[in-house]
C-alpha cells in the first residue's frame, strides 16, 4: 500500500519538472532577422550587390499566334488530256513564268482529231454552199434556199402566163391547174429549203464547237504554268502515260509568304487589317521578319473560341520557305507607361517570382507579376514602380531584411 502511494506521487512531480524545463527553453532569444544566426547576436555581414533602376519602358502590346508558312499561290498542275509524255522541260527548284511550257505530250492523235473536226465542218459548209471557215451565214443566201427560190419564181411566172392565156381561151384549164400545182410544190420546197438550211446551220455550229474542242485539246498537250513561281516538286517523267487529272508539278509563288493562325476571340475588337505583324522561324534563328495583317475571319471557331487570321510577309530574297513553322505576333499598340527590369533581377522559387528592392541598405522582397519578354529586360506588370532600385546580382543570397552594400553605379 505504501509503495503504491509513493509511485502515484512521483508521477505528477516528474511531469512538473518536464514542464519547467520546456518553459526555460522557450525563453531563449532567437537571432535577429538579417543576422548570421550563429548565436553571437552580432549583425550579419553585408552582402555586396549591384543594383539597377526599374525603368519606364514603352511596351508593345502583342497577340501571338503560330502556324505553317505557305506561298501566296500554291497549286498542283495536272494534265487536262490523256497521252504520253514526250518532253519534261523543268525540274525541282526551277523558276517558271506564267504561260511557260513545262511538259509536252505526244501530239499525233490530237492533230488527227483536229483535222477530222475541220473536215466535218467544211463538209457542212459545202452543203450550205458557203465558203469554208465562214463564221455565219444568211440562210437566204445559201445555195439550198436560192435554188428553191429560183424554182418558186419560175413556177409563179409560169402560172401567171397560163392564167393569162386561159383568160383568152388559148389553153385548156388543165394546163392552168398543172401550173398551179407546180407553183404550190415550189412554194413548199422554199419552206423545206429554209428548214434544211437552218438545220445545217445548227450542225455547222456544232461542228465548229467540235473543232474548237479539238484545237483546245491539241493546245493542252503543251502544259503551261498558270502562275509565276518555282517548282516545288515534279511528279512526271518522259515516256509516262498520263490521264486527265494526273498531277504533274507542284508550283509555289513564294514572293509573298502567308502565315495562317488563330488568336483568341477576346481580341476580336482590337483586330484590323493592316496591323504590323512580326514573324520568326526556326529555320532563320535570331531574325525577325515584318509584314502586315492581311485577312481576318468573320466568324469565330466554336470549338476553341478562336478567330483565324492571316499575315503576309514580303519574301523577295526567298529566305522564308513554304512549310516553315512560324511564330508571329500582331502589334496592337505601344504602351508608353510600362515598367521593366533586367532579367537577372527576377528570382523564381516554387513558382513565385520576386525581386529585391534596395531601401536604406536593406533588401526588401517584392512579389511581382511578369509581363512581356523584352530580350535583356522583362516587363513587370505589378509589384514595383518605375524608379525603384532593384538588386541584380547575388539575389540568391538575399532574404527579406538582408543588409547590403550597394556597388557604385547602376547596372543597365
Amino acid at each position: 500500500m505504501g509503495m503504491f502511494a509513493s509511485s502515484k506521487l512521483r508521477a505528477p512531480l516528474a511531469a512538473f519538472a518536464a514542464l519547467a524545463i520546456l518553459a526555460g527553453c522557450g525563453k531563449k532569444e532567437l537571432p535577429p532577422k538579417g543576422s548570421a544566426g550563429n548565436g553571437t547576436g552580432k549583425p550579419a555581414e553585408e552582402i555586396s550587390v549591384a543594383v539597377a533602376s526599374a525603368a519606364r519602358t514603352a511596351i508593345p502590346r502583342k497577340i501571338e499566334f503560330v502556324g505553317s508558312l505557305a506561298g501566296a499561290e500554291q497549286m498542283t498542275l495536272s494534265s487536262e488530256v490523256e497521252g504520253t509524255v514526250e518532253t519534261v522541260r523543268n525540274d525541282l527548284g526551277d523558276p517558271v513564268r506564267k504561260e511557260q511550257v513545262l511538259v509536252v505530250l505526244v501530239q499525233d492523235e490530237f492533230l488527227q482529231r483536229k483535222e477530222q473536226a475541220r473536215a466535218e465542218l467544211d463538209q457542212v459548209s459545202a452543203r450550205l454552199g458557203i465558203p469554208p471557215g465562214t463564221d455565219g451565214a444568211d440562210i437566204e443566201k445559201t445555195s439550198l434556199v436560192r435554188k428553191a427560190l429560183a424554182e418558186f419564181d419560175n413556177a409563179r411566172k409560169d402560172l401567171e402566163r397560163r392564167k393569162d392565156l386561159a383568160g383568152k381561151n388559148l389553153i385548156a384549164k388543165k394546163d392552168v391547174d398543172d401550173a398551179e400545182a407546180r407553183f404550190l410544190v415550189a412554194e413548199a420546197n422554199v419552206r423545206a429549203a429554209r428548214e434544211e438550211a437552218n438545220n445545217l446551220l445548227a450542225t455547222l455550229r456544232g461542228k465548229r464547237a467540235s473543232l474548237a474542242i479539238a484545237e483546245k485539246k491539241l493546245r493542252d498537250t503543251r502544259v503551261k504554268s498558270p502562275i509565276d513561281g518555282f517548282i516545288e516538286s515534279r511528279m512526271v517523267s518522259t515516256g509516262e502515260y498520263v490521264k486527265m487529272g494526273t498531277p504533274l508539278f507542284r508550283i509555289v509563288d513564294d514572293r509573298t509568304i502567308r502565315l495562317l493562325g488563330e488568336v483568341p476571340e477576346f481580341y476580336a475588337a482590337s483586330l484590323t487589317t493592316g496591323l504590323p505583324v512580326e514573324l520568326s522561324v526556326d529555320g532563320r534563328p535570331g531574325k525577325t521578319y515584318r509584314g502586315t495583317l492581311k485577312r481576318i475571319s468573320p466568324a469565330s471557331n466554336a470549338a476553341n473560341r478562336a478567330i483565324q487570321v492571316e499575315g503576309n510577309f514580303p519574301n523577295a530574297n526567298r529566305e522564308l520557305k513554304s512549310g516553315f513553322f512560324g511564330k508571329a505576333a500582331i502589334l496592337l499598340r505601344v504602351d508608353p507607361n510600362g515598367v521593366s527590369v533586367p532579367k537577372q533581377a527576377v528570382v523564381t522559387f516554387a513558382g513565385v517570382e520576386k525581386v529585391f528592392v534596395i531601401d536604406n541598405n536593406a533588401a526588401r522582397e517584392r512579389r511581382v507579376k511578369l509581363g512581356q519578354d523584352l530580350g535583356d529586360r522583362i516587363e513587370i506588370v505589378e509589384g514595383i514602380a518605375a524608379g525603384d532600385r532593384i538588386a541584380v546580382s547575388r539575389t540568391g543570397k538575399l532574404v527579406e531584411g538582408s543588409r547590403v552594400h550597394v556597388e557604385p553605379g547602376d547596372r543597365k
